[in-house]
């Protein structure tokens, strides 16, 4: 990326923008993104570095030509990692907001209600904040932010999923399972068993801190889509009762483990990028995943009047 220099590394996401330099003054002054670059060949782009120190792309559209970031010619700040992510408007996009940064997300979201944007604010309890904000293009950026909590509100918040999911859905038929927010959202069905897939997806990597002693071993897991496995699964049309089972089952053999292995959450596995991840990181991210969706389940019994 030629402009202003000394500026390269791997681009994680690329969006689409009609006026990259306009745009990138939304994204500099109301959302607080630094500048980083500018590109000034065949039609210009702006690359941006997010709270958590991520490049963004601001381009026209069709503007890239690899797909590892290479742009409009410029070479400089062509990806040697993993390809980026390249939204679609309405998509979501996850903004890191690193634990010492404090006042990120208040500070954001005054300048994007002061310059008219879309906000929404969302706080799971013991989990994390999540700020979303929809930018003049329509991409939804959402700035996420950990929350501390001890040990005991982790396991509590953890072990109350089943409860909160079976409650959400008491007294719904087969026809009310297949409402949605919005046409081309998830139904409330989807989300049930999205939700108990990836537990199941994460139980795997639980069970291997479990028998793991020794801090340093690697676990490797697949990466997979969830709209892919949603199609691929026909989420769009399977029955809810034995996977809501399932789930209970799997937090109850969760919680025995914690119950009777000592130190439980506190083993810990190496995983991508050579971070640790120990056992209550994974279950503090596994009870705000699920409370999300419960929360997106009892939205749309509100819209429909259940």
């Amino acid at each position: 990326m030629r402009g202003n220099s000394g500026q390269s590394g791997n681009v994680k996401v690329v969006l689409d923008v009609a006026d990259p330099a306009e745009a990138g003054r939304f994204y500099e002054e109301v959302l607080g993104w630094e500048r980083a670059g500018t590109n000034r060949e065949e039609g210009g782009g702006e690359l941006l570095r997010m709270p958590g120190g991520e490049l963004v792309l601001l381009q026209r559209p069709g503007g890239a030509k690899g797909d590892r970031g290479e742009t409009l010619g410029a070479t400089a700040a062509a990806n040697t990692g993993p390809a980026p992510n390249r939204p679609a408007p309405g998509d979501r996009v996850y903004v890191l907001v690193p634990d010492g940064a404090t006042g990120v997300l208040d500070a954001v979201k005054r300048r994007a209600e002061a310059a008219g944007a879309p906000v929404r604010d969302e706080t799971e309890p013991f989990c994390w904040r999540t700020l979303t904000v929809t930018t003049p293009e329509g991409y939804r950026l959402a700035f996420w932010k950990e929350l501390e909590a001890s040990p005991g509100d982790i396991a509590a918040a953890y072990a109350s999923g089943p409860d909160r999911l079976e409650a959400a859905l008491a007294g719904l038929d087969e026809s009310a399972l297949d409402q949605a927010i919005a046409p081309g959202k998830w139904s409330i069905r989807q989300q049930v068993l999205h939700v108990v897939d990836l537990e199941l997806a994460s139980v795997h990597k639980l069970k291997y801190i479990a028998g793991s002693t020794e801090p340093d071993r690697v676990y490797t897991g697949n990466r997979f889509t969830q709209n892919e496995w949603a199609q691929a699964m026909r989420y769009a049309d399977r029955p809810v009762v034995v996977e809501t089972a399932l789930f209970r089952l799997l937090r109850e053999h969760v919680m025995l483990l914690h119950r009777h292995i000592p130190g439980f959450m506190e083993r810990s596995v190496r995983v991508g990028g050579g971070r640790h991840e120990s056992a209550i990181r994974l279950m503090k991210s596994m009870a705000g995943h699920a409370n999300t969706h419960i929360r997106r389940i009892l939205e749309i019994r509100e819209l429909f009047g259940r």
